[in-house]
């Protein structure tokens, strides 16, 4: 048996149902407890319609569910079960089933509001939106509206929407869920890189822009805002000052990212970086992330969503001052590309791989080359089925061999590397 907790008009029930009954057998029983006729609700599971001929077992293997419930005479925004009443709306923002994604998203969009507002836009296009807004908070789950104390996301609940004019909204009233990064610079020269320039792509080779170009999408003016010891700048990829010494540097995203690829590239003055307040849920790709930050000794990655990313190549490449890295909360169950991954980290003593699944990795030439201060790794949860290369993985290790670094006994390839050293 499975629970199906069904969220409609901001209350749940739960129907008890066997895996294998179909999804419209379920719904009915639902309808029949709420004296509803089928036909003339929406429900959706994971932001997409529920297909009511599948059985519960083909659509999930969980035993428990939530299905949003909606009347069929809304418009609803099929991505996240938003009600809609200007269709234009649904272009500003586009929320997923992520909860995360779905809270920064609604702050998002009450700030569009607070923007028309000010600049005095039609009443009744506002109040449209103000409408939305309001919906998808009343109707969210709980798991949602419990986590709206704990992200301090949202104050909207007494806010009156029937009357426009009556509203008085001020940025105090919200709240945002935090997306930051914290940074430590040691400045000791008169500009420092704070982020890879991407400004300047136009300069390379044409063969060359095309590994920089998803990155400008989103590492540029529109989107971060950079604090200096907690004083906003005019954004800059380089900082100027005569002053020397550490600084922290804060930067704050305007909305959620799917690239990290170089953001930090060549950045020599970082010594620290800190993600805990970054909401990382849509990062697809954080190859070269620290590439070559020479002076780079502490990064924490303890609340790190790495669950969508796909590429972790060169990411710490030549980062010759990192000691140690704990990278046991990483999910690299979509990671293919691990090449040079860790190459060049000559002071790398400890290295924590062991949450690391390798199952779709398809290149690890040279992962740890360089790497000449390990004397011991583990690399028993490694799974190379699918790698085709992987071409001088340990090149360059002199304190490692056979006897201190352990594998999953099946990885022969693994083990032919090993022999190598």
């Amino acid at each position: 048996m499975a629970e199906i907790i069904f969220i409609y008009e901001g209350k749940s029930l739960t129907i008890q149902g066997n895996k294998n009954q179909t999804m419209k057998d379920i719904c009915s029983n639902f309808c029949t407890k709420i004296k509803k006729n089928l036909n003339s609700l929406i429900f959706l599971y994971g932001g997409d319609n529920l297909n009511f001929n599948k059985t519960l077992n083909e659509i999930t293997k969980e035993n428990k569910i939530s299905i949003l419930v909606y009347d069929n005479e809304n418009d609803l925004c099929s991505k996240c079960g938003r009600l809609l009443n200007n269709k234009k709306i649904d272009d500003i923002i586009s929320l997923n089933d992520n909860i995360n994604d779905t809270l920064f998203g609604l702050y998002s969009q009450i700030e569009n509001i607070i923007n028309d507002i000010n600049n005095k836009k039609d009443i009744r296009y506002v109040n449209n939106q103000l409408k939305n807004v309001n919906v998808i908070l009343n109707k969210t789950t709980e798991d949602i509206k419990n986590m709206n104390n704990e992200l301090k996301i949202i104050k909207l609940s007494n806010i009156e929407i029937t009357n426009i004019n009556a509203i008085n909204i001020n940025e105090k009233e919200i709240d945002s869920l935090k997306n930051e990064i914290l940074c430590i610079y040691n400045k000791q020269d008169y500009e420092i890189a704070l982020l890879h320039d991407y400004s300047k792509i136009n300069t390379l080779l044409p063969e060359y822009q095309k590994f920089y170009l998803d990155g400008k999408k989103y590492i540029n003016e529109k989107n971060i805002d950079i604090y200096i010891n907690d004083k906003k700048i005019k954004f800059s990829y380089n900082y100027k000052s005569d002053k020397i010494g550490k600084i922290q540097v804060k930067f704050k995203f305007n909305k959620l990212i799917r690239k990290i690829n170089h953001i930090f590239w060549g950045c020599t003055s970082l010594e620290s970086i800190d993600f805990t307040s970054f909401n990382s849920s849509n990062i697809d790709n954080m190859s070269c992330l620290v590439y070559e930050c020479t002076s780079l000794k502490s990064i924490n990655f303890a609340s790190f969503d790495t669950s969508k990313v796909c590429n972790m190549s060169c990411m710490f490449y030549h980062c010759i001052s990192l000691k140690s890295l704990d990278l046991s909360s990483f999910n690299t169950n979509n990671v293919e590309n691990m090449i040079y991954m860790f190459s060049g980290c000559t002071t790398l003593e400890s290295l924590n791989l062991s949450s690391f699944n390798t199952s779709k990795v398809k290149n690890m030439s040279f992962m740890f080359g360089g790497c000449s201060s390990l004397k011991e790794l583990d690399l028993s949860s490694f799974r190379i089925n699918n790698v085709d290369e992987m071409k001088l993985m340990f090149e360059g290790c002199n304190n490692l061999n056979k006897n201190n670094i352990k594998i999953n006994k099946y990885d022969n390839k693994i083990q032919n590397q090993i022999n190598d050293l």
